[in-house]
């Protein structure tokens, strides 16, 4: 993430950031508006989709 309002990508989990909600999309729906907890379960997502592999 090069600037704040880039999308969120940790190895395969890209999570996009929404303009109008001023933060980053989650798989299940929700808007996430603090980078470092979406930055977190972007991590956590990557880290479980891995082991499901």
């Amino acid at each position: 993430m090069t600037h704040s309002h880039d999308d969120i990508r940790v190895g395969a989990v890209r999570l996009p950031f929404i303009a109008v909600k001023k933060g980053w999309l989650m798989p299940w729906g929700e808007v996430i508006a603090n980078p470092i907890k979406a930055q977190r379960l972007a991590e956590e997502l990557d880290q479980k989709r891995g082991l499901n592999d």
